[in-house]
């Protein structure tokens, strides 16, 4: 049927309802473009997926821990070690469980505490000459607690006693390992895959404090 004969109430609300169809259709692609631009994500996913700045991607992981247990991050404890890794970290190996990317983080649960908590973690550098050391900052529930230079091929015990600062009411401790000297894999690959230190193994102690 011609469109000039269809009479004419009926062609205004066909008019209309194309009108109201087009606008809807506009927004939505408005929409759309708006949340491909800024996302409503939480912040550790714009961190990492979006911001890029982060290569540890936040999970939701309190692995359980017993104050003065040495906990191997080699093959052997795999288990226990898993439920500690918050990101960062490759597999065991027999070398210990190797870094990935600019940042790793372990995270334990603990208990109140009515005393202070000594690190003691061993660790070896990831070298590749001319790149001979790895600089480590480690950061304990937000603040700064260590720094510590490795080198050579083998395995080297790092201890530092975790500021009060970062403690306070905690139920856990959240500990991340920042590398300054992370060597690509490859020329092209991304920094997420950067390597730095090898972890061997980790141990909490209680100490007196004043």
């Amino acid at each position: 049927m011609p469109w000039s004969s269809i009479p004419a109430p009926y062609r205004h609300a066909a008019w209309l309802s194309g009108y109201a169809l087009a606008t809807v259709l506009a927004g939505s692609e408005i929409v759309i473009l708006a949340l491909a631009l800024n996302p409503n994500v939480n912040a550790d996913y714009r961190a990492y997926y979006i911001d890029r700045t982060t290569t540890c991607l936040n999970r939701d992981a309190i692995g359980g821990y017993i104050l003065g247990q040495t906990v191997s991050f080699r093959s052997d404890g795999a288990k226990q070690a898993a439920s500690m890794k918050v990101c960062g970290w490759s597999g065991p190996a027999g070398d210990g469980t190797h870094s990935l990317g600019e940042t790793s983080r372990l995270r334990v649960g603990i208990p109140p505490l009515g005393h202070g908590l000594a690190a003691t973690l061993q660790m070896a550098a990831v070298i590749r000459p001319p790149q001979i050391t790895q600089r480590v900052v480690i950061s304990v529930n937000g603040v700064r607690a260590h720094a510590v230079t490795l080198s050579g091929k083998e395995a080297r015990i790092v201890s530092f006693v975790i500021p009060p600062a970062a403690l306070g009411e905690s139920k856990a401790l959240d500990i991340a390992f920042d590398y300054l000297d992370g060597i690509p894999q490859t020329p092209a690959a991304s920094n997420i895959y950067n390597r730095a230190i090898k972890l061997v193994s980790f141990r909490l102690d209680a100490v007196e404090t004043d």
